[in-house]
């Protein structure tokens, strides 16, 4: 059964929608580990600060299936469909990686870019799985987090 990551971030009612997500997905999947809340300032916009926290699940359901099923727990948060990259958001549920998978699943990358680009993505995830090796660039987490961490504001 693959282990996955999933991403979530909110800023609207952020304690509230973060805790009903982790509510939901735990009735789709079976939850391993999380990491803490991290408090974030919004990024490419003005906004209220975001709480975020990567978790970890396992599935026997394929990629595509999991990245449908958080689409449909994002709806039923009532996140909203905005055309800004950068906006407020209810839930943002975002796959990080599925197993040892890279490719695309609906139209989104697996892994996820934002593994990369972001510390609210990265220092979670290297919390709680430091020794998980990054399936494209086959280097631990934890080495990623070293590494991307003078790049981080």
């Amino acid at each position: 059964m693959p282990k996955i990551y999933l991403s979530l971030g909110s800023n609207i009612k952020p304690e509230e929608n973060l805790n009903k997500a982790k509510e939901l997905l735990s009735q789709e999947y079976q939850l391993e580990k999380e990491s803490k809340t991290y408090k974030t300032k919004s990024e490419g916009f003005e906004g209220e600060d975001f709480l975020n926290q990567v978790v970890c699940l396992t599935t026997e359901d394929s990629a595509e299936e999991v990245v449908g099923m958080l689409k449909d727990i994002e709806k039923k948060i009532g996140r909203k469909d905005r055309s800004e990259k950068f906006s407020d958001r209810e839930i943002d549920i975002d796959l990080l990686l599925y197993g040892k998978y890279v490719g695309k699943a609906l139209g989104k990358d697996i892994p996820h870019k934002d593994i990369d680009l972001y510390r609210f993505v990265l220092e979670p995830l290297a919390e709680i799985a430091p020794n998980l090796i990054h399936p494209k660039h086959q280097e631990k987490i934890s080495e990623i987090w070293k590494k991307k961490l003078n790049s981080f504001a």
